[in-house]
């Protein structure tokens, strides 16, 4: 466990912060196999493709603005971001669309293909995740410059002769 904790703490943000969503959806998943039993698929489904689409949009949020905060900035890569963006709300809203379709025009919510409450839930976790982690790792202690250290050190040493 103890090897776990020190790759985690060794990872980028983007990779913990990968790591936790695919838990959450792990998570969401394993909580969704229950109500298999009670005759309800659909929660299951609804979470598996809301979990599908928030990871591909935090992936695409990351890339997309890994590119544009690059110091050689190029006009066009404004256009990938704008394409990108506009991908990420169809797929939030064909999600959304296709598990309303599924939930009340052909089943219900209580025995349909893809549970309309299950996909939001799993479309939100990304947003939470931001927001909380940031929070966190805003925290940490700030290193001084190398050029003041060494004066510290410099200052130190004589006032100790």
């Amino acid at each position: 466990m103890a090897s776990l904790v020190e790759k985690y703490r060794n990872w980028s943000d983007f990779k913990k912060n990968m790591f936790i969503l695919l838990m959450v959806a792990l998570f969401g998943a394993i909580v969704g196999i229950g109500f298999i039993f009670i005759d309800n698929i659909g929660v299951l489904l609804g979470w598996l493709l809301g979990s599908a689409v928030n990871i591909f949009a935090y992936v695409t949020m990351y890339y997309g603005s890994k590119r544009l905060l690059t110091p050689d900035a190029d006009p066009k890569k404004g256009y990938f971001a704008l394409v990108w963006a506009v991908l990420r709300l169809a797929f939030y809203a064909g999600c959304l669309l296709l598990s309303g379709f599924a939930s009340f025009k052909w089943g219900t919510l209580a025995h349909g293909y893809c549970n309309i409450i299950a996909t939001a839930l799993a479309l939100m976790p990304t947003w939470v995740m931001l927001v909380i982690t940031t929070l966190f790792r805003s925290h940490k202690p700030k290193e001084e410059p190398v050029a003041e250290r060494q004066e510290t050190a410099e200052t130190d040493k004589k006032e100790g002769e």
